[in-house]
């Protein structure tokens, strides 16, 4: 009898020890799943507040760079017009052939104005979600073809590229900064650009005849760098490519699948 008694004395305590057991390894279960929910909500807000920090980052360098480029154009084509006009002006003075002198002032007018609309729908982000990354990149390349240093070719298998807003100002800012690069220190004559699918896949293509350069020379920093346009690609889901071979230009790809923008 005081066996039983023994016995059943053990097995309450083995059974309340290994309900006590049971229940550490739940709460350290819960506790460490817990701790593991935190982290992927820290980290999710802190690429979100990294995301945004950094499309923030991208309009006010695409606000800088459209600041600029609208001074040049002002400056080279806009004040080119406008002197004109001013020539003209003063003939009337002096010419009696008036009514032709007042034709060629409506015409040089007209040419203003055009110049004044597209310099007025070119690179604002509201603009650019209404166009689409397309028109705009495809406008990039007229103004650089109109400054008479460059000769551009445009390719598109697309006629629009459905991707969200946000992002579209990111990889449109990482082209725009390609561009800027091969302005600044490609020494190319030539560009091209071309848009394509291949697979499930879609690759923005951008060429140069330009100069090339190592890839892997340290001392050379081209723009906003390569491993930082590589992170922003990434940040957005695009792969950004480069390669360059010295003497025969440069070719960056930006490569995507629509589903992930």
């Amino acid at each position: 009898m005081q066996k039983e008694s023994q016995d059943f004395v053990i097995a309450i305590i083995s059974g309340t020890l290994f309900i006590l057991l049971f229940g550490c390894l739940a709460f350290l279960v819960v506790v460490n799943y817990v701790r593991s929910k935190r982290k992927l909500l820290q980290e999710k807000i802190e690429r979100e507040a990294a995301f945004q920090k950094e499309l923030m980052h991208a309009q006010m360098e695409m606000q800088e760079h459209t600041f600029r480029s609208i001074a040049q154009e002002i400056h080279d084509n806009i004040g080119q017009i406008l002197g004109l006009i001013k020539l003209n002006v003063n003939l009337l003075g002096f010419e009696m052939k008036g009514n032709e002198i007042v034709a060629t002032l409506s015409e040089q007018t007209k040419k203003a104005i055009a110049e004044l609309r597209d310099l007025g729908t070119t690179y604002h982000t509201d603009k650019l979600a209404e166009q689409g990354l397309i028109v705009a990149a495809k406008n990039q390349l007229n103004q650089l073809q109109k400054t008479g240093f460059f000769e551009t070719f445009f390719q598109s298998e697309f006629e629009k590229l459905n991707i969200e807003k946000n992002k579209m100002i990111f990889l449109y800012r990482m082209l725009q900064e390609a561009l800027n690069n091969i302005v600044k220190h490609a020494g190319a004559n030539k560009i091209w650009l071309s848009i394509y699918s291949q697979g499930e896949e879609v690759y923005i293509t951008l060429q140069d005849n330009g100069r090339g350069f190592n890839p892997t020379d340290q001392t050379f920093k081209p723009g906003i760098g390569l491993n930082s346009m590589q992170e922003r690609a990434a940040m957005i889901n695009v792969r950004a490519e480069v390669k360059s071979i010295p003497g025969e230009g440069t070719t960056v790809n930006f490569i995507f699948k629509q589903k992930n923008l």
